[in-house]
């Protein structure tokens, strides 16, 4: 039973109170975001690596075998890619970092040395040191038994694609070389259409995706930089120039790039791993970058339909093999076929295909830890 002879607080102690409360939780906050930008290079929680206009920061890492974070820390004036290779095969990557800004990435590796791309495309690689831990099993991947049918269909489906991807440079390379300005917007079109259903193939190869697909913003003098070749520098001759000229050997090139990333799936094939993981990566490098944009343009939009549809094979392929999770895999299938429906649209909306996008990037990526069994 209560007093009613105890003062109660006034409206105006209750709003002050409310107020200082909000103030000692926003410095908190402010606090904790602080933290992450100085953590140290190397802790319990993870590995810090700075990325400037010159290079990482530091340049050598060394980090234990097995699950490990890493946060990317973007102190330079333009967007960034950070990634981990081994030789030319590109293991983890995370795309866009806006400057001073950071995202943060999980990966598995296993004892041995590696590569880190550090910002702008000729800036000198970092190392990165993994070292064994005693007693650690290796990293299993889905068995060879269950991934059998699934890696022989998307086996058939590159060959077919890379097929289709060769006939279609070779085309963009002879409209160019007659100068014909329709005939070579055309085939680019087709082109890099095919090129994005094949973009987690050519993700995997360091060096064919920066000659491919690498944006102006990744070179040092951008548009202007002699190593700034492959689909984004035709698109600025065709479609903003409107013009063919001095193009002839950047489609020369883009040729010889797409019939060497042909040969090397045809002998090397996707490892299992990067059928979700690589899926779940080029749409995330999408996402990121649309997220700094103003608008959605029409190229970019194209190029949203290529990787979905790559997707989506991807998807078709795995989720029987999710029939212990069906509530993943009924999620990873609904995912895929609403971006699909939504692509479709004449005028798709832009919020809600980065919100599609966005769920099917975490659909694939749990997808991918349900399909690799952990140490």
């Amino acid at each position: 039973m209560s007093d009613s002879s105890s003062p109660t607080p006034s409206s105006g102690l209750l709003r002050l109170g409310m107020a200082l409360a909000a103030l000692l939780m926003l410095a908190a906050l402010g606090l904790f975001y602080l933290s992450l930008g100085d953590a140290p290079a190397s802790d319990a929680e993870g590995t810090s690596v700075t990325i400037t206009a010159s290079g990482c920061e530091p340049n050598a890492l060394t980090v234990p075998a097995g699950r490990h974070r890493f946060t990317v820390i973007n102190e330079s004036e333009r967007a960034i890619e950070w990634e981990i290779l081994d030789g030319v095969m590109v293991l983890e990557e995370r795309e866009n970092i806006a400057p001073q800004l950071h995202q943060q990435i999980t990966a598995s590796l296993q004892p041995g040395e590696y590569q880190m791309t550090c910002g702008l495309l000729s800036n000198p690689h970092g190392t990165l040191t993994v070292t064994a831990v005693e007693g650690q099993a290796s990293i299993q991947s889905v068995s060879a038994k269950t991934m059998i049918g699934p890696l022989a269909e998307y086996r058939v489906y590159l060959i077919l694609q890379g097929r289709e991807l060769q006939k279609s440079a070779e085309a963009l390379q002879r409209a160019i070389a007659d100068d014909d300005l329709a005939a070579a917007q055309q085939a680019f079109v087709q082109a890099r259409l095919v090129d994005q259903r094949m973009a987690l193939a050519a993700g995997m190869f360091s060096d064919l995706d920066q000659r491919l697909n690498a944006r102006a913003d990744y070179f040092a003098e951008r548009e202007q930089d002699p190593d700034f070749v492959g689909f984004h520098r035709l698109a600025e001759g065709l479609f903003v120039a409107r013009s063919t000229a001095d193009l002839a050997p950047v489609a020369k090139q883009l040729s010889a790039d797409v019939a060497l990333l042909t040969a090397r799936l045809q002998r090397d094939g996707v490892p299992a791993s990067q059928l979700t993981k690589g899926s779940a990566r080029v749409l995330r490098a999408w996402h990121d970058y649309q997220q700094s944009q103003p608008q959605l343009n029409a190229r970019e939009l194209a190029d949203l339909r290529g990787l979905q549809q790559g997707a989506g094979k991807v998807v078709s392929l795995l989720s029987p093999l999710l029939q212990g999770q069906p509530q993943l895999a009924e999620a990873l299938q609904q995912s895929s076929d609403g971006l699909a429906q939504t692509l479709q649209e004449a005028e798709p909306d832009r919020v809600l295909l980065l919100q599609q996008t966005e769920q099917l990037t975490s659909a694939l990526a749990q997808a991918n830890e349900q399909l690799t069994p952990a140490y």
